[in-house]
Order: C-alpha cells, then structure tokens, then sequence
C-alpha cells in the first residue's frame, strides 16, 4: 500500500509503507494509537509499542544499504572493538561451546573478534554495503537477505541479535526462526534499546513535553520519528520494554535464563569514564531493585525442548 505520512512527507517524497491491523507479539487486534504525529501504535493486550504506519522492508533494505551509510562505524572501529570485547565478556559464562550465527552481522567486526571463542562463526545481513565492508575488511563472507528467506542446511549452538529486533518488521516470526535453527538447549542472545522505561528516555519524555527539546527526530513519548534521510543512522519500528520482550521470547519457545544491561556505548577518554560510571551504577539499580533503567537491555534465553522429548 501506498500513503503519503509523516515519514513520506518530511522526504518530499511517496514513500512505501504499511500498517498493521494486529499486534505482531500476541495477534491482538484492539490498537491504540498513542502519539499519531510519530506513528506510534500501542497494543491493548500486551503492551507492545511500535510504528504503524511504517516503511516496507524493501524500504528499509535500500535504506541500509546506502553508499556510506557505516562510514561512521569505520571511522570508530577501535571504540567499537572494546564494545564488542564487553559483550562478549557478558555472554563468557553461558555460551555454548560450538558454532555461532549472528543476525543482522553489520560490518561484521563481531564475528571477526568471536573466531576465537567459536568453533566457528556464521552471519547474515541485509544490507549490500555492509556485506561488502565484511568481506574487505575481514574476510567474512556473509549470508545476504532476511534470515526468513535465507536457506541455512544446519543448526547453531548460539544466536546472537544486536540492536536487530526492534528494526524488523516481524520480531515474532524472526524468533520462531531462530528457534528452529538452534540445536537443542541452544543459547539465544538478544540486545535491544530501552526506549521506553530508561532513565534517559524519561528525562526525554520530560523536555520533550516541556517544550525545551526540539521535536524534530522525536515525539511527545520521547520515541524516535522515522524519516529515511541522510541524517538518520537507523530505523526503529519496535520499542520493546522488558516484560514484552520476556513475554515474546516464552511465546516462541524460549526460557530467560538471564536479562542484563547491554553495554552498548562507543565512547574515548573522559566521555568512556562516564559512560562506565553510568552503566555500573544503572547495573547496581538493577540488581538492587530488579529495574532496568539503562538505555539498552540484554536477554539470554535458552531453547526449550517439547515436552514430548523431556518425556524420553
């Protein structure tokens, strides 16, 4: 379908996009829509927030695959690295022995520093560009497409998604897939922004009501409008809260076996030392008081295997 919204006419430009008509966690079909100036949809049931109307995913696939769209990520490739020992050091004491997939790879700097955790490491991705910066950059030959579309002839011991879920259309039907393609008690790995219960997302929702932020990339909720230019780093159609995400992860065959923050900051010199500083304190609220305040949420789930084959 195609309309002229928001996103389309801060483009100047027909956009291709879509709408849902129910909830893509629990098929509810009783929608609220929240903050219409920013598309934001909230389902009734379950609480799921996310954009509706919202850009195809043939829309979002040119998107990503813009000359130039992660020249900012080479030019932060040595931050980057340290971000991606953290995490790594987060998920050391459950992973699996064996084979990695990660979804959604990017350039793939991931997967180049886990070769030597895995006994071997696999990706997929959408985007052209960043295929082609993976293979150049270190000599990874990624899977290209949606992991729905893609044929993969075996099972993988870990799955990991960063940043992955909130910009895809389906979320539910991605994890199905990864179900399937997990070997039994297989580990899944999903990090994720907190755009709606951070600290940082309050203080935003504040300003941005007060009057004293500019609207133009967010809304009265403080959630980022979606607009396809050279400005924009990145599409978000979900913003998932915890117990949605816990909630979507059980309803796909999954039991949480940790959640956690992600450390997802890219930060040098003084800007490292507060961005550690607040990421420790916002872990120690966490386990004080069983709260996610932190701008980014980290799950690790475990497949489950059907009760028919517990029997056996």
């Amino acid at each position: 379908m195609r309309i002229l919204c928001p996103t389309a006419r801060s483009m100047s430009r027909i956009m291709n996009t879509e709408v849902l008509q129910r909830c893509n966690v629990c098929d509810g079909n009783a929608l609220s829509v929240v903050d219409p100036d920013c598309n934001i949809t909230q389902c009734c049931a379950c609480g799921y927030i996310f954009d509706s109307p919202r850009p195809t995913l043939e829309e979002l696939i040119g998107f990503y695959s813009r000359p130039g769209q992660y020249d900012s990520w080479l030019a932060e490739l040595e931050p980057r690295q340290r971000l991606w020992k953290r995490r790594l050091d987060v998920l050391r004491p459950t992973k699996n022995p064996g084979s990695l997939l990660d979804v959604g790879a990017g350039i793939g700097q991931f997967l180049a520093l886990a070769r030597d955790s895995y006994s071997e490491v696999h990706g997929t991705e959408v985007s052209s560009t960043a295929i082609q910066i993976a293979k150049e950059q270190y000599s990874l030959n990624l899977f290209q497409g949606t992991i729905e579309d893609i044929h993969l002839p075996r099972t993988f011991a870990n799955i990991t998604l960063f940043h992955v879920l909130e910009h895809v259309p389906d979320p539910k039907s991605l994890l199905r897939k990864c179900h399937s393609l997990l070997s039994p008690e297989g580990i899944l790995v999903i990090a994720v922004p907190n755009e709606v219960t951070s600290m940082r997302s309050f203080l935003r929702k504040l300003l941005v009501r007060a009057g004293l932020k500019k609207q133009e990339r967010v809304g009265r909720f403080g959630l980022p409008l979606i607009k396809l230019d050279s400005d924009s780093p990145e599409v978000h159609l979900s913003h998932f809260t915890s117990s949605v995400l816990r909630r979507l992860l059980q309803s796909t065959g999954f039991s949480i076996v940790k959640e956690t923050l992600d450390p997802y900051y890219v930060a040098t010199g003084t800007s490292k030392l507060k961005a550690d500083a607040y990421y420790y304190c916002c872990l120690a609220y966490l386990k004080m008081f069983r709260m996610n305040v932190y701008d980014a949420m980290l799950f690790i789930a475990r497949k489950k295997e059907p009760r028919s084959a517990r029997r056996l």
